[in-house]
């Protein structure tokens, strides 16, 4: 339920209490499309199995009766309207952001909008010196948007590769194809040489993922300063740009796969000894995720599954992607918290759910 209920005592002799509805935490009007802010009145109608509400004052949806109805004594009329105002001014204000200013030599700043992860300015700091950066962490905590906002921080181009047993040598080092009418052929390049040779932000995501023989080129152009192109025959060797920066992001420390990761490699010591100094670990932010989920109710209902699950030790996820996908479908597509869960224990155990739920 996302409303809650207040009896207001009438003072003209009538002491039959009326019930007002407020909301509990912030959501989308269906009515106006405008914010109900936490403690507006408001009104439900019923969509489906599952009661939603709405601005009490929005008549583009009728509102349900409620409490016993008639008119509102002068203190509810009062408060209502106080609160009315409030909502209006909020409505009307622009919503604050979190910018984080970041200066750049020379004097040049940029600034980030949003949320960022506790572990940014560390990355940053590490990204800044040129060091090679690992992130191992639990899927869906934010590593991938982090790499995004350390090249935007940089001002550098981004390029990314999603880590697997099939990947190739040429999805790395380019690769000659044929092109145009005769058939001729030339060489196509990719993000990562263009990312090595020219300056940019690369992120190698699930590299725990990868075949191992890929990474001995990844290792090569880590330590070496240089890397063989050999497909590019007229520029068969690629120099490191000073202004390339190399991050990883795993689900593990490299070190194979558990029970949670079934299909992750273990990496070489030789790749791992590559980002000892820039191995920053990271979990979920609960910040971030308070952000994601203004519906306190829900967000609380998830935190205690993931909390469970660690206590039980569980082979399962609650991630931070999840709970903004549960977010915006309540909030924005009518969704219960019952179908939430249903979508969150898909394929578990009995045993599994009950332990979640606790």
């Amino acid at each position: 339920m996302s409303a809650t209920s207040l009896s207001v005592v009438s003072v003209n002799g009538d002491s039959r209490p009326v019930e007002v509805q407020r909301s509990r935490y912030q959501s989308k009007c269906p009515a106006c499309r405008k914010l109900i802010v936490i403690g507006a009145p408001v009104a439900p109608y019923a969509v489906g199995k599952r009661t939603r509400w709405k601005h009490e004052d929005c008549e583009n949806i009728p509102a349900q009766p409620v409490g016993h109805g008639g008119e509102l004594t002068a203190d509810a009329a009062a408060q209502i309207a106080k609160l009315q105002a409030r909502v209006e001014a909020l409505e009307e204000r622009e919503p604050a952001k979190h910018v984080i200013e970041i200066r750049r030599p020379g004097g040049k700043s940029v600034q980030l909008s949003g949320t960022v992860h506790p572990v940014f300015s560390r990355v940053l700091a590490l990204a800044q010196a040129r060091k090679h950066i690992f992130l191992p962490g639990p899927a869906g905590c934010g590593k991938s948007h982090l790499a995004h906002q350390v090249a935007q921080a940089l001002g550098l181009p981004f390029g990314a590769i999603s880590c697997s047993a099939g990947m190739s040598e040429s999805q790395l080092l380019g690769r000659m194809v044929p092109h145009g009418d005769h058939g001729q052929f030339e060489f196509l390049s990719t993000q990562f040489l263009d990312c090595y040779e020219s300056g940019g932000v690369f992120l190698f995501d699930e590299i725990d993922a990868a075949d191992s023989n890929v990474l001995l080129v990844v290792n090569s152009a880590l330590a070496n300063g240089h890397l063989s192109v050999p497909s590019r025959h007229g520029q068969p060797v690629a120099k490191r740009h000073a202004d390339f920066v190399c991050l990883a992001a795993a689900n593990t420390f490299g070190r194979g796969a558990d029970r949670q990761y079934v299909g992750r490699n273990q990496l070489d010591e030789s790749t791992l000894d590559r980002f000892r100094i820039g191995t920053v670990p990271m979990d979920y932010d609960e910040q971030l995720e308070t952000q994601l989920c203004p519906d306190a109710e829900l967000l609380a209902r998830l935190r205690k599954y993931r909390a469970n699950v660690q206590t039980s030790r569980l082979e399962r996820v609650v991630s931070t992607r999840f709970i903004r996908d549960a977010a915006d479908m309540v909030t924005n597509w009518g969704w219960s918290h019952e179908q939430v869960d249903e979508a969150l224990f898909q394929g578990w155990r009995s045993d599994e759910i009950a332990k979640a739920r606790g």
